[in-house]
């Protein structure tokens, strides 16, 4: 190479071409493109009846939330070994780990990119103050609910690999973190754009929303009543098994919901009690992939432990506790509610519940 080309390339950065970036993606593409269930943009477009900011900002709310869902799905597949996902093979067993792992750690940087772009659109409508603040909070409202899904996972996957039973409420923190961070997420970015509003239009404090009490609490709560139905059908749902085999949660030796009521169960009984004292824990640790092995275990959850009845009244009584506690949000004042889009959220509680 000639010094000239050489120092060229080295005193200035050439532009990052199309062809690098669908390199990059195809990982990601693979499953992104695949059709999902777009259950968390229905929903962020249901709270923002609530909120009310300008579509503009929603749109790229639901980008944000996309790629970080999609995204982390790649890296879950590979730290659960799983073979499918939404009927397909999984990324990393057609391009391997590495460029599996690159892929969805180089989205999570595009959704970065995309909450200055969220920022921008406020560049023209704000005081240089309020939007200078706005782009403060909204990078760390991104930075902490990121380290939030990263805490549950890691949480989920240290019980998994270290052989520890978590409680209930060890499984409710790490499901708060985990599943309801995305909801969560979604809601304070539409909340940091809508105090924004609030400040640009001089709302007094009276008339402002209590935003420490919004719908944060719901999305916690929905984030609890997500996995714990998740685990259900893992072990249950037809369209679960054609989507990533039969009771995978149990091939990945993954401390689900009515696994750990199990396993609880189990580690009290004595010999007398029955003859599986040990075969569910011995199986968990195998992390089987025989179907009559994992069949005989979801039979014992069925009839033995009753972990199946137990997580189903579980999911009842959260969305008892939703529908009679303070969750479901109120109008904010100029800003009538839409009581559709609350009936609809309503309906999405009762759906969760119900299994």
């Amino acid at each position: 190479m000639e010094r000239s080309a050489l120092e060229s390339i080295l005193e200035s950065q050439k532009p990052w071409s199309e062809d690098n970036e669908q390199v990059l993606q195809k990982p990601y593409l693979h499953i992104a493109n695949q059709p999902g269930k777009k259950f968390r943009s229905k929903l962020i477009n249901i709270f923002n009846a609530f909120y009310n900011v300008p579509q503009k900002y929603v749109a790229i709310v639901c980008e944000v939330i996309d790629i970080l869902h999609n995204a982390s799905l790649l890296i879950d597949d590979i730290e659960d070994n799983s073979q499918m996902r939404r009927g397909v093979k999984t990324s990393h067993m057609i391009y391997g780990i590495p460029m599996t792992i690159n892929s969805a750690n180089y989205m999570y940087f595009k959704a970065e990119e995309c909450i200055h772009r969220l920022a921008e659109c406020g560049k023209d409508e704000f005081s240089n103050v309020v939007f200078l603040q706005m782009q403060v909070d909204l990078l760390q409202v991104f930075g902490q609910e990121l380290q939030n899904l990263h805490r549950g996972q890691g949480l989920e996957l240290y019980w998994r690999d270290s052989n520890v039973t978590p409680t209930v409420e060890m499984y409710f923190e790490m499901a708060r973190n985990k599943t309801g961070g995305l909801f969560r997420l979604a809601c304070r970015l539409l909340e940091t754009v809508a105090k924004c509003y609030d400040s640009h239009n001089a709302v007094s404090n009276t008339e402002c929303m209590n935003f420490e009490n919004s719908l944060i609490p719901l999305c916690n709560l929905l984030g609890v009543v997500y996995q714990i139905r998740d685990d259900y059908l893992n072990l249950v749902d037809d369209k679960m098994t054609s989507d990533k085999g039969f009771a995978e949660d149990i091939t990945e030796g993954k401390l689900s919901f009515p696994i750990i009521h199990a396993l609880t169960h189990e580690s009290t009984r004595t010999e007398a009690n029955g003859t599986h004292t040990s075969f569910l824990r011995s199986t968990i640790l195998a992390r089987t992939d025989d179907t009559e092995e994992k069949k005989k275990f979801v039979d014992i959850l069925k009839h033995e432990t009753r972990s199946l009845e137990y997580t189903k009244q579980t999911l009842h009584n959260l969305a008892s506790l939703i529908r009679e506690g303070d969750y479901f949000p109120v109008a904010r004042s100029g800003h009538p509610f839409n009581t559709q889009a609350l009936s609809l959220l309503q309906s999405i509680v009762q759906h969760l519940s119900t299994v």
